[in-house]
């Protein structure tokens, strides 16, 4: 045919070239149907195969179309006299060896150059733009271009607009096979060498990228001489750390990998600061992306190895914040305590002693004066400082009364020593604690303090601690339903630094605020499912076991739903044994777990459970807690409802004290806020009045509870109070009174 066209224009006779671009699925539909005669609906299933096969390339769909024909897939039927076809075997059929011959036939045909040319743009995928392709030409100081424009002539190639394309993936797959795996390897090497000279030599970390891919498919295999060796390692880790820059932790962590490979025999004795700061941020990232076994790994190499006992305090906190991931929450404090003890900070003495020290060294200090402290610069006392915030955590869920000694030598140690990004988180947690304590004014103010240190020392890798757990304080003093956009703000940043696990706490918060803050049911539930599922993709156990309980809840409120993840193996809306054991060695959990079963048992009235789990729940709640969650204020509230219930059930003074003390609570919390507490302090004192049998206040305290709870946007209370003064009404002897309660109840529960 290319001997015909030759020929036509050497004798000057018109011709005009159409070239036959790909076919689209209907194209070959049509194809099919006017080649078998059939309708085009009876040919469609066979058509779409035949086109996802050979992406519409007309030579392959007659090429594939004829082998199917010889091998009897595609035949006529004379029973049914018509064509038919099988295909379960059509659809496993690869593309027919004459159309691979017939590729590499083309492409051999071609000169040398050309194919030299065609062999080196394989190496690179698909596809390349042409200011690549220069680039690349200046690396190899080889003329790419004419080669390839050759090839577009033939049809091997596309160049749609500054980009050249295989015209077919089985064309860069025939080219890319023409060459040995040994001589591939060799040319992948050499390619990346000499694009990051070119890097290096232009200052463009543009093709760094480019340049280490190409080394790492060449592999350590075909480094000639050994030096290479370790400035490819070098180059792995620079690419790794632009990666992890750009929140990509997964192809980061390949290139950390790939830079650990490329390490010779005593790369520890020669090459020690590389090896180490590979180790260290490989850690890192493995933890990022939820690769425990990785990370313990690295840890135990590293621990071997290591010159000093500071060398090995990065692989020691990634190790510390892996097993916390893993609910391995013994052995991350165990390993906490011990680094903590090396570095000289013992987490013993006084409690108030330490409380009153820190508060007094704190009033030398304005908020402004401590803003503007010294900012923390040694790289151990930075460390140790991680180290602390990480035993503060295993506390929190395992001995919560120590808790409150890792938050205030936190604090101390920042006074002491300087400001650095975990001050802010130490603030943090120092405002929870005085909050928890009873004066919210004050925690909420160094929440604040804590917020703007973050922001002035542009702490990123800390933003997402600092939000979360400020919010827990901010909800005390905010309105409840503005605290959800800054758990938002919180999970973006722990996504962008490869903060996993703190991404995963502002996740569980932002749920439990949603909840409580009473978003709609569907929302809720829809916003867990994504969490969980994210959570098991990252490994982060601690997280998910902290979800489940409230998960459990939304889908009792919701009723009859079948759509659940499945997690840890299982149906996430089925308690397993592994929770259940796991929940008797953490504190927090357990308080979790008891109280949304609590909870669940109130809303659907089950007394007798609800009597059972609130002898429980009080011995678990009568634990010290140290931080504040917005999770504690409805502790006291619900805790305070069912209080008075079983008082009036039983008539047992007991019971009604303790639903006198929710009151007392809940009326500290409404000074700080009335917007999230009025319409709760109302409800708890109409039930308490139901109990005096004071009718006419219960009366006016439940109507003005539903009243507060429609203003202040908390429709789940709002159908909460009218179902309650239902059951007054009912009680009180109005029966036609509690119907009208009821059905507003009914109401509000269904906008929820």
């Amino acid at each position: 045919v290319r001997k015909l066209l030759k020929n036509v224009e050497r004798s000057s006779v018109g011709c005009t070239n159409i070239k036959l671009d790909l076919m689209d699925e209907h194209t070959i539909n049509t194809m099919v149907s006017e080649t078998l005669r059939l309708l085009p609906r009876l040919t469609r299933s066979l058509s779409s195969v035949i086109y996802h096969k050979t992406k519409g390339n007309p030579l392959f769909v007659s090429h594939l179309m004829l082998s199917l024909s010889k091998e009897g897939l595609l035949r006529p039927s004379l029973s049914r006299r018509r064509w038919e076809w099988e295909m379960e075997k059509i659809e496993d059929r690869e593309l027919p060896d004459d159309v691979a011959m017939f590729l590499n036939n083309s492409i051999m045909e071609l000169p040398d150059g050309v194919q030299s040319s065609l062999c080196i743009l394989s190496c690179f995928g698909a596809s390349a733009n042409v200011s690549f392709i220069e680039t690349l030409e200046r690396a190899l100081q080889k003329n790419i271009r004419d080669d390839l424009d050759v090839a577009v002539a033939k049809g091997l190639l596309d160049k749609i607009g500054v980009e050249y394309r295989f015209s077919h993936d089985r064309i860069q797959e025939a080219t890319y096979n023409m060459m040995e795996d040994r001589v591939r390897r060799l040319f992948h090497f050499t390619y990346g060498l000499s694009l990051a000279s070119l890097s290096v030599e232009e200052e463009c970390d543009g093709i760094l990228f480019v340049a280490v891919n190409q080394l790492n498919l060449g592999g350590p295999a075909t480094v000639q001489d050994p030096s290479q060796s370790f400035t490819v390692a070098g180059m792995n880790l620079r690419a790794g750390k632009n990666a992890m820059e750009m929140s990509d932790f997964k192809t980061a962590l390949s290139y950390l990998n790939h830079g650990i490979s490329f390490l010779r025999d005593r790369h520890w004795e020669n090459h020690y600061d590389l090896s180490l700061e590979l180790f260290e941020v490989a850690a890192k990232c493995a933890l990022s992306n939820g690769d425990h076994n990785r990370v313990s790994l690295l840890f135990e190499q590293v621990s071997e190895v290591a010159h000093s006992f500071e060398d090995k305090l990065e692989v020691t906190y990634a190790c510390i914040c892996s097993l916390l991931n893993s609910s391995c929450l013994g052995d991350a404090l165990t390993k906490g305590l011990y680094v903590l003890n090396e570095l000289g900070i013992v987490l013993s003495g006084d409690l108030e002693a330490l409380l009153m020290e820190t508060k007094s060294m704190l009033a030398e200090y304005s908020d402004e004066q401590l803003l503007s402290l010294p900012v923390m610069t040694d790289r151990t006392k930075l460390m140790a400082m991680k180290i602390l915030s990480r035993t503060q955590t295993c506390l929190l869920h395992t001995n919560p009364k120590s808790q409150p000694k890792a938050t205030l030598h936190m604090v101390q140690y920042s006074l002491r020593h300087g400001m650095s990004g975990l001050s802010s988180f130490a603030l943090i947690l120092y405002g929870s604690f005085l909050a928890c304590l009873g004066d919210i004014p004050a925690g909420y103010r160094y929440v604040k303090i804590a917020i703007r240190l973050a922001e002035k020392l542009n702490a990123r890798s800390n933003m997402c601690e600092v939000l979360a757990l400020g919010s827990q304080v901010m909800g005390y003093v905010e309105p409840l339903q503005s605290i959800n956009d800054v758990m938002v703000r919180s999970h973006e940043y722990g996504l962008a630094v490869g903060s996993i696990s703190n991404a995963m706490l502002s996740r569980v918060m932002n749920i439990v605020c949603a909840f409580w803050s009473g978003k709609q049911l569907s929302h809720v539930k829809s916003t867990v499912d994504d969490t969980l599922r994210l959570m098991a993709s990252h490994s982060t156990l601690v997280w998910i076991l902290q979800t489940l309980p409230l998960y459990r809840t939304v889908l009792a409120m919701i009723g009859n739903v079948d759509d659940v993840p499945i997690i840890l193996g299982s149906r996430s809306d089925i308690e397993t044994e592994k929770e259940r054991k796991m929940s008797e060695t953490n504190l927090h959990l357990l308080k979790v777990v008891h109280f949304n079963k609590l909870y669940v048992g109130f809303m659907f009235r089950r007394y007798d459970d609800v009597k059972q789990l609130a002898v429980a729940y009080d011995a678990i709640a009568s634990l010290p807690f140290s931080s504040i969650l917005i999770s504690h204020c409805m502790h006291v509230f619900y805790g305070g409802l069912i209080n008075f219930w079983i008082a009036r059930k039983t008539m047992d003074v007991i019971w009604f004290d303790r639903g006198e003390k929710a009151i007392e609570k809940m009326r500290s919390y409404a000074d700080c806020s009335s917007w999230n507490f009025q319409n709760k302090l109302l409800l708890l004192q109409a039930e308490q009045c139901f109990y005096l049998e004071d009718f006419e206040s219960a009366k006016r305290f439940y109507d003005a509870a539903i009243l507060s709870a429609q203003e202040h946007k908390f429709v789940h209370e709002e159908a909460l109070a009218c179902e309650l003064a239902g059951h007054f009404m009912l009680e009180s002897g109005e029966g036609r009174s509690s119907l009208s309660y009821f059905l507003l109840a009914q109401k509000k529960y269904r906008e929820w």
